[in-house]
């Protein structure tokens, strides 16, 4: 997850562009596509001035950022597309809740994308901001890793829709993306539980404990970051129709209840763990049982022979029963065995033991 600073903010003028993310040393790469129909260029960029707007209006031009620890060029990249310096600010700001802001240059969209380690089972999230108007798309991301490889490769193909449908159609392709990467993490999360649970019932460790909470708290995280997503999706369908063209508006519908599915799956994932922490503290509960059990036997046992045997190791000068008799301690050693042995078949028949 992100290790966000807000304290660096405190006290400083709305606008002020800070990154506040994990610290990145990583020099900020820039992928730039140019395309319509017909053409396609596609290049890294040499100077920040590559970045600028198209100057053909019949071509879409989509920059990428890996990268947003370089606040300054955000923020000049920004400026050439006249974004808002409060939106400016929120790019680097990487805690931010996902959103949907309208502004005069076009929209300004927010969310997580999320990874899992198939060999460690980490959950991993990164923000990525998006900026998109007629005929141009910034997005950015927090790591070097582009999250968007798959996007470029439809992107080349001639005849493409990415190519045809504009601007519009290439946000919704990456957050479609982006939501198909959740169900990836899920369906892993789904198999981490499971694995949890065959565990969980063949016993019961710290260790599985330490686990499920550690996928609790992803699955928190995860559900904080997927719900308001539906919002999103919902207000670019309906809200802002001057940058959707309707012939989209259908995958954004089928996208809405993409992310409706991802968010009842994250809901039935955390109700499994919290089913799977009562049966770990009803496994503890049980252990303790079970060893108590096995105190309250052998103090059941050894009460009887314990007041017997107080009773005839009082020190008195005269006692009478066992004592008048040669055999009287051997017969009361067999009368305590006695009862030991009868005690412990009475619990053993009653499955104590």
């Amino acid at each position: 997850m992100s290790q966000d600073d807000f304290g660096e903010k405190v006290g400083l003028p709305p606008g002020t562009v800070i990154h506040t993310g994990k610290e990145r040393t990583e020099k900020v790469t820039i992928c730039i596509m140019e395309f319509s129909d017909g053409q396609l260029r596609e290049y890294e960029a040499d100077s920040i001035d590559d970045c600028s707007p198209p100057i053909n209006d019949k071509i879409t031009k989509w920059v990428h950022v890996n990268g947003v620890h370089d606040v300054e060029i955000v923020k000049t990249i920004c400026d050439f597309y006249n974004v808002h310096p409060l939106i400016i600010e929120d790019i680097p700001s990487v805690g931010q809740r996902p959103k949907l802001e309208e502004i005069i240059s076009g929209v300004y969209i927010v969310l997580r994308s999320y990874d899992i380690d198939e060999q460690t089972n980490d959950i991993t999230s990164e923000q990525v901001s998006i900026v998109f108007g007629s005929n141009f798309i910034l997005s950015f991301q927090e790591s070097p890793t582009d999250i968007f490889d798959s996007i470029r490769q439809r992107a080349r193909t001639t005849g493409s829709r990415i190519r045809l449908a504009g601007s519009d159609y290439l946000v919704y392709s990456l957050l479609d993306l982006m939501v198909d990467k959740y169900f990836v993490v899920l369906e892993q999360v789904g198999d981490i539980i499971e694995d949890l649970e065959d565990d969980l019932i063949e016993d019961a460790t710290v260790d599985m404990l330490n686990r499920i909470y550690s996928l609790k708290r992803s699955l928190l995280a995860f559900r904080r970051d997927i719900w308001p997503l539906r919002q999103v999706v919902l207000r670019l369908q309906r809200d802002i129709p001057l940058h959707m063209k309707a012939d989209n508006l259908v995958y954004l519908s089928d996208l809405y209840d993409h992310v409706i599915r991802a968010t009842d799956h994250v809901e039935t994932y955390r109700e499994s763990i919290t089913g799977m922490l009562d049966i770990y503290l009803s496994r503890v509960s049980n252990k303790m049982n079970e060893v108590m059990k096995v105190l309250t036997v052998i103090s059941t046992i050894f009460i009887p022979l314990t007041l017997m045997a107080s009773i005839y190791g009082m020190n008195w000068p005269w006692m009478p029963e066992f004592l008048v008799t040669e055999y009287g301690y051997p017969i009361f050693l067999f009368f305590m065995i006695a009862i030991a042995v009868i005690l412990f078949a009475y619990f053993r028949r009653i499955d104590w033991i």
